[in-house]
């Protein structure tokens, strides 16, 4: 059997770039993490975790001119983006040079079905995450425009 990176895959994004390392990742007890015993402790698990809410930051200059980015995560990741949208909004760092939803970067719901299962026909799409987070977002534009 080969081993997990060499067997080939249709999709690869940017958590393969770095996967984490089970075999050191669950060494140990779970009881002695955070204690002198911690068997995690000088070692590297790796990993890349890619979560959304994450948006570009630009600022007001012309042209806009990227400074950055903010990234959200602590719940659904239609309400870390919803989260992200209104805090760049707050910093007036939202002047979105173009983006692939109507000219701006807000997310866009045409994954439907099983995630696993089906494709995003625009090709930036996210399924809805289920907890009325959906019409939050598709109002973002008109809540909470982009631009100067």
């Amino acid at each position: 059997m080969l081993p997990t990176f060499l067997i080939p895959k249709t999709e690869i994004g940017l958590q393969e770039s770095n996967p984490v390392n089970p075999a050191v990742a669950y060494t140990g007890s779970a009881a002695n993490y955070g204690t002198l015993g911690d068997p995690l402790e000088g070692v590297k698990i790796g990993g890349v975790n890619v979560f959304g809410g994450g948006l570009a930051l630009y600022t007001s200059a012309n042209p806009p001119l990227l400074v950055g980015g903010i990234g959200v995560s602590g719940d659904t990741s239609c309400t870390d983006h919803i989260v992200a949208w209104k805090a760049r909004f707050a910093l007036n760092l939202d002047n979105v040079i173009a983006g692939v939803s109507a000219g701006t970067d807000n997310i866009i719901f045409d994954i439907t079905g099983r995630p696993w299962q089906s494709k995003s026909t625009s090709g930036f799409g996210h399924p809805d995450c289920g907890f009325g987070e959906k019409p939050i977002a598709q109002a973002l534009p008109a809540s909470h425009p982009v631009g100067p």
